[in-house]
Parts: structure tokens; sequence; C-alpha cells
């Protein structure tokens, strides 16, 4: 079953920081092919027949080429299915273009430069996209390559039957596509089962959380008792006796240290991290929506706010968290102070956005007078209970 689901899966999505991190290349192979294209239609200036259709070629391959970067850029993603499908059709039109500026004036049919730019832009989404997706517009983009091919060879003095044609025409694409399509899928796979097995050792690890937790509370509280006990002992060891007052003293300091203690255990997580935080930080969640995501949404968003607390450049102005619940809609808005552009924001918080894109979905994020503004937008995933096995401790809502 989790081939299957493998199958479906998207790269990005189970290790954003790898996605973000090739970023670079991609943006090379995409400057590359438009560079490629610009100067194979230059060299092949005598074998072009009509320059209007080889100009829209290399309009065709800027377009794609744009649309790559922009659409697998990891502060802006994830890729959408619409963003694959633009960027492969603008290249598939740049490849038909190219042959038909060339339409019956070369007798080397596997000399077009189209079907390698549209492998090597299809190449560029194997770590945004599922497999299944490569696959389909791999086997759309061959049948369109391989049969202008094979139109344009019934125009050539007996170079090749129009079969042979398609076939070596197709072959940068089938290659570039199927490889695209075998890499997303057995890298989703591996992802898979590393997150299946880290789920299953979650219990025992939230476990020992909960364990650390305790021991952190009595450390806390042997903190409150040099504060409050401490003296008072020290004047009951001086008096030499106990009186009634020091018996409702001590009554009444035990019901704030276990008043305390309750209250900080029962808080959620996001209120315990702006405790932390009284100056820096100021959480707004009326519905609790931190106490219901996942662990994994829990974990990226508390390390993007603690890096907005860390990074605030004015003390004055606290990070606000906001939380709001609206149907199945879910949306997190983080406000910020923060002096710098956008340029600024893409080189210190693009890793931590790319795994927030990752974990909710949906993101916007922009600097407006002075302030970063992070907007997350999603909806909540149904996890099914386990068939069998045996159930598993309770999970706990602070995360690691």
């Amino acid at each position: 079953m989790i081939g299957f689901l493998a199958w479906r899966g998207i790269p990005q999505r189970l290790d954003p920081i790898v996605a973000r991190s090739i970023y670079p290349l991609i943006g090379v192979a995409a400057i590359g092919s438009m560079i490629y294209a610009i100067v194979r239609t230059l060299t092949a200036g005598a074998e072009v027949r009509d320059p209007f259709f080889a100009g829209v070629a290399i309009a065709f391959v800027v377009v794609a080429a744009v649309l790559v970067m922009l659409v697998t850029d990891p502060v802006r993603s994830p890729a959408r299915f619409g963003g694959l499908a633009g960027a492969v059709a603008a290249a598939v039109l740049a490849s038909v273009a190219s042959s038909v500026s060339t339409w019956g004036t070369s007798n080397v049919i596997w000399d077009n430069w189209g079907p390698l730019v549209v492998g090597i832009v299809i190449l560029t989404f194997s770590e945004f996209r599922p497999g299944r997706d490569l696959a389909l517009v791999t086997a759309v983009s061959a049948v369109i390559v391989g049969s202008t091919a094979a139109l344009e060879t019934s125009a050539m003095p007996d170079l090749a039957s129009p079969v042979t044609s398609a076939v070596i025409a197709a072959t940068p694409v089938v290659l570039f596509g199927v490889g695209a399509s075998v890499f997303s899928y057995r890298l989703s796979l591996l992802l898979s089962r590393s997150a299946e097995s880290a789920l299953r050792e979650q219990s025992g690890l939230s476990r020992r959380v909960r364990i650390r937790l305790r021991e952190l509370l009595r450390e806390s509280g042997r903190e409150a008792l040099s504060v409050d006990v401490v003296p008072f002992l020290e004047g009951v060891l001086e008096r030499g006796e106990v009186t009634e007052a020091d018996a409702a003293r001590a009554r009444r300091i035990s019901a704030v240290l276990r008043s305390v203690i309750i209250t900080d255990m029962a808080l959620p997580w996001l209120q315990r991290l702006a405790r932390a935080h009284p100056d820096a930080l100021q959480a707004d969640d009326p519905g609790d929506l931190a106490e219901r995501l996942t662990m994994e949404q829990k974990v990226a968003l508390r390390a993007v706010v603690t890096t907005l607390v860390a990074v605030r450049t004015r003390s004055a102005s606290p990070v606000v968290v906001r939380l709001r619940e609206v149907g199945r809609h879910r949306s997190i808005l983080l406000l910020a102070p923060y002096d710098g552009g956008e340029t600024g924001v893409r080189v210190r918080f693009g890793s931590s956005i790319a795994v927030m894109n990752a974990v909710f979905g949906r993101s916007t994020v922009s600097v407006v007078e002075g302030e970063l503004r992070m907007l997350f937008a999603f909806e909540p995933k149904t996890v099914p209970a386990p068939a069998s096995g045996p159930a598993s401790g309770p999970q706990s809502s602070m995360p690691s």
C-alpha cells in the first residue's frame, strides 16, 4: 500500500530542505536550456525556413524557463500540477515551432533541439511533483513530439520512415521523463518508509518527553521553593516553634505551588511558548487550534516562531501568532517587525518557509511597512485509525 501511495507522493513535501538546496541547480538547468535553444537556432540559420516560427520557438522556451523557476521556487511552493503542465506545454510548443521553422530543410531529424528541452523541463520537476504526474506529461509530450517528427519526415527526401523518426525524436523526452518519474517515486517511497518508521517510534519518544517534562516541572517547583519556602522555613528555625500563622502560611504556599504546576501542565504548547517569551511573543489562538495540529505542523510552526523571536529587529514590537478556524479552513498568520526587504526574507527565512509550505500547503509572504507577514492556509487531514496492532499511548501536545 505504501508503494502505491508513494506513486502519488511528492518528495518536496517529505524533504523540503533538499528541495530548497537544489533550487539553484534548477535555475541553471532552465537558463541553460534557454541559452542552448538560442545558440542552436542561430547556428542553424541556413536551415531556418520561417524566421517567425523560429522566434516563436525561442519565446516559448523563455516562457518555459521562467515558469520552471517560478513554479519550483521553494518560497512559493508547493508546485501545483497546473504549473508543471504550463511549463511542459510551453516547452512542447517551442519544440513544435522549431520543427515548423525548419520544415523540410534538414535531413537530420534528430538534430532538432526541441525534444531535449522538453525532457529537461520535465526533469526539473522530479523533486516537486509525484511520479504519476511526471509520467502523464511525459507520455503526452512524447506523443506530440513524435507525431510532429513523423509528419516532418514526409516532407524530407527519403530520410527515414515516420515511425523511426517519431522514435528518435521522442527518445530524449522519454528518457528524461521516465528518469524523473522513477526518481520521484523511489524518493517518495524511501521517505515515506522513513516517516512510517519514525511514527512507530513516536509513542515511545513522547513517553520519554512526558517523563522529562515532569522532571523539568519538578525542577521549576524547586526554584519556586527557593523563593517562598526557604525564607519561611528559615524563619521557623530561627523562632524554634511553629505557630498558627506559620501553618496557615504553609497551606497557602502549598496551594500556590500546586496551582502553578497544574496550570503550566494544562496550558497549550503555544501558550507555554508565549509565557517563555512574555515581551517578545503574543499568541492569539482562541480555539486552541495549535493543539490540533499534526506533530510535523507543530514542530515547523514552533521552529519558525522561535526564529522570528530570535531575529526580530525592534524589541518594543513583539511577534504575533494568530490561528483561526472557519469551517474546514484553517489559517496561521505570523506578524513580526522586520527592516529588510523581500530578498532578505528569502535568504534568512527561505528554509523555514519551505518547511512550512511542505507541512501546510498554501502560503503568502510579504514585507509591508517594516512588518513581515506570513500567512499559511490549510485544511485538516483525516488520519485513519490503525487497523491492527497494539494501541499506542497518548501523544504529547508539545513539539519536541
